[in-house]
């Protein structure tokens, strides 16, 4: 091996990364997608609950024109929104962003409630969308 060669393979062995170098470069890398997936995930709840209270909104648009067809009458269920010739709404849209059925409840003759269980999925905790603020109750 000449000298030349020599040079060379030092050079090479000097251009390289050290053990250390990647793995700090790697603990950054780590850093940087924790904290995207941090946003990302804080955004998607937002807008599964945007949505959700869109969809609350949707609903009780339906059931609005289904009393305004049926002469003043609450439907029975949600279901009956989805049925006929021409639905008030599409069935695919009677749950919420997470997947769950929206809970129906006739108030008297012209009232009711929409609620979704909201982002922990469990009913009756103070994350739940509702078409009525739940600190009026009573009006």
């Amino acid at each position: 091996m000449n000298e030349k060669e020599r040079e060379q393979i030092e050079r090479a062995a000097k251009a390289g990364f050290t053990l250390m170098e990647v793995m700090v470069a790697v603990m950054i890398v780590g850093l940087l997608t924790a904290l995207a997936v941090t946003n990302v995930g804080r955004y998607m709840r937002r807008a599964n609950v945007t949505a959700t209270q869109q969809q609350i909104v949707t609903i009780s648009q339906a059931i609005t024109q289904y009393q305004f067809e049926h002469n003043s009458k609450l439907p029975d269920t949600l279901e009956a929104l989805t049925e006929g010739d021409d639905p008030l709404i599409e069935s695919g849209n009677l749950k919420d962003a997470w997947g769950n059925d929206f809970q129906y409840e006739k108030l008297g003759k012209k009232r009711f409630k929409l609620t979704s269980s909201g982002p922990d999925e469990e009913l009756g905790t103070e994350d739940d969308l509702s078409n009525i603020d739940t600190d009026k109750k009573g009006n």
